[in-house]
């Protein structure tokens, strides 16, 4: 019934949008409402505008990693924040670029875009390789479905793992469990965001039954 009322009164196709609510409320992103209401109003992932919030104006680097269509990095890029990285491997980093373009942010010194997948693997860069010039303290966004633990083993070598504070999507129970033990053993403190209980009247439209995110920010942090 609901998918019925979306497509009798909701404009059809993608176009540029000015978003109405949530984190990167006020900037233009290409959206389809019938698959991307919650996101205009600002009702996507809802369940993390507060540590967002809490974390953005802290640290002078934000790294969207697996950025997407650039949700995260147009809500990155609109604060004061002295770089923004944006790590997206697939064509749709053509619509992200096409969304800063429309807030005006081009590729600079300050918006990095990288193409290649972030992790440990042949021709993938390594977290610690991507963020060793990034002004201190870093903020990275992480939403790689099935490779979390993989791209945390790649920061192991970074000398300031102190200054490195962390949203992770997980994307089933084991993997979440395993980045949990992970940070952890690395001098974390770990929190999970659990869906909110109104979801139950809003879900969001997920292609799997897992989907959460971890908080986590080093010890003794004055959060």
């Amino acid at each position: 019934m609901k998918q019925l009322i979306k497509q009798v009164f909701l404009p059809k196709g993608r176009k540029l949008r000015q978003l109405k609510g949530g984190l990167a409320k006020g900037m233009w992103i290409e959206l389809d409402l019938l698959t991307q209401f919650q996101r205009y109003w600002g009702i996507y992932e809802r369940e993390l505008i507060t540590p967002f919030k809490r974390l953005i104006p802290y640290c002078k680097s934000l790294v969207d990693v697996g950025a997407n269509d650039g949700y995260y990095t147009m809500a990155f890029l609109q604060s004061g924040a002295e770089r923004v990285v944006a790590c997206e491997p697939s064509t749709i980093r053509e619509r992200l670029l096409t969304n800063a373009q429309a807030n005006g942010y081009q590729p600079s010194e300050r918006f990095i875009v990288e193409h290649r997948f972030i992790g440990q693997g042949e021709e993938w860069l390594a977290i610690a390789e991507l963020i060793q010039s990034l002004p201190r303290p870093i903020l990275l966004k992480v939403d790689i479905e099935g490779s979390e633990i993989n791209l945390l083993q790649s920061v192991e070598a970074y000398p300031f793992l102190s200054e490195l504070y962390w949203v992770i999507e997980t994307h089933s129970q084991d993997l979440e469990k395993q980045c949990i033990k992970w940070l952890i053993s690395h001098s974390y403190h770990t929190k999970i965001i659990y869906n909110a209980p109104w979801r139950v009247l809003l879900p969001e439209q997920r292609s799997i039954h897992h989907n959460r995110w971890l908080i986590a920010e080093p010890f003794r942090s004055q959060f």
